[in-house]
């Protein structure tokens, strides 16, 4: 079973003559798992473990979001986006080489996207958007023997896992919600897809992009009122959300599916600005088959 980045198709022996193809076709489709990560919106600061314990993923990102006012009731534009980075690290790798290697994929990733949102029915919406993803990945290869440039496939390790490779990722995204107000709780539910096209240009692979599809469904609710800190009223909202992988992340995650429960403290905002109405604290975990983690982070609502 595959994991982020690099998997059994690794510990292939290195006579194999597609080895090189394989290790640089394996790379390329993590790196859009990877950029999920980095991108997603449940994400602030987080930390991953996967299954056999010596791999695991970092992510510290700053997403951002804003809805522009209207004049009509029927729709308004928004754009969002993020900027973040994140710490990938596998050990323990068996090449065939006579030792265990290290993996360390450090990516920098900017995200700009926007859309429309659309009032389609009294309280359900409709968004519509599309981003890009800007990212840079810089991967180390840790050993304790000296790579042999003169043997192909150790050439092939040394320039695809010691290298400083620039992707471009296209998203196009849609989502429904549905949030009315009962007795001051305000429940909510929401579906939504995403796809995913990276452009990749790694040496020796023979794809030249790869495709994902993100489908994720979202329930909740924010309670009204509960107390006040500092004289500051504050808000609880509860959440659990279902994330659905298909295509080149699905393959490389080696996970069909992982669901994140989550809580979100609301805070009105202690500065006395028109245009900060609340600062917030969210924690939540997400488990798949293979991995589990945590991710927490403070927020700025406008």
């Amino acid at each position: 079973m595959r994991k982020i980045v690099f998997l059994s198709v690794l510990i292939f022996s290195t006579v194999n003559a597609d080895f090189k193809n394989e290790l640089a076709n394996v790379y390329a489709q993590g790196v859009n798992t990877v950029l999920f990560f980095t991108s997603e919106d449940i994400i602030s600061s987080g930390h991953y473990t996967f299954e056999d314990s010596e791999t695991t993923l970092d992510t510290h990102v700053i997403p951002l979001s804003y809805h522009f006012k209207s004049d009509s009731d029927f729709y308004n534009f928004y754009v969002n986006g993020s900027i973040g980075f994140s710490k990938y690290e596998e050990e323990k790798i068996d090449f065939g080489r006579g030792t265990l290697d290290t993996i360390e994929m450090m990516t920098y990733a900017l995200k700009v996207g926007g859309g429309i949102r659309m009032n389609v029915l009294p309280d359900t919406d409709m968004m519509v958007g599309g981003a890009y993803i800007y990212s840079r990945v810089n991967s180390d290869f840790k050993t304790s023997k000296v790579l042999d440039r003169n043997n192909p496939d150790e050439k092939a390790i040394d320039e695809i896992l010691n290298s400083h490779q620039i992707h471009h990722t296209y998203e196009l995204s849609t989502s429904i919600g549905y949030h009315p107000i009962l007795n001051e709780y305000k429940p909510y539910f929401r579906v939504g897809t995403r796809y995913f096209k990276t452009n990749v240009d790694v040496p020796y692979a023979t794809i030249s992009d790869t495709t994902s599809v993100i489908s994720k469904l979202k329930a909740g609710v924010v309670t009204p009122e509960l107390t006040k800190i500092y004289n500051l009223p504050l808000k609880l909202e509860f959440y659990a959300s279902e994330i659905f992988l298909s295509g080149d992340m699905d393959d490389v995650l080696g996970c069909k599916h992982f669901f994140v429960l989550g809580t979100t403290f609301h805070l009105a905002s202690p500065i006395e600005k028109e245009w900060i109405k609340e600062v917030t604290l969210d924690i939540n975990m997400a488990r798949g088959e293979n991995f589990d983690g945590f991710n927490f982070g403070f927020g700025v609502s406008f």
